[in-house]
């Protein structure tokens, strides 16, 4: 494998990294309402790099995990 052939598919496939994470991060979190959820997670979908960066920055502090929820509900 020729070392252009590795920097192209770095190249491809970094972006992708944050928007594989930030689509297994939606279902995990609450939003203020679902349709919030779902229009993040289209965003997301559309405009893969773009849409998740504005997830990470934008979207993720105005939600809370789904877990300490959970575990507030049991205690």
């Amino acid at each position: 494998m020729s070392g252009e052939l590795v920097i192209v598919l770095a190249i491809l496939t970094i972006p992708l990294i944050p928007t594989f994470w930030a689509i297994l991060d939606i279902p995990r979190r609450r939003f203020s309402s679902t349709r919030t959820k779902i229009i993040w997670f289209a965003a997301v979908s559309t405009f893969p790099f773009i849409g998740a960066m504005f997830y990470i920055i934008f979207g993720r502090r105005r939600t809370e995990p789904l877990v300490d929820i959970q575990l507030e509900k049991e205690a």
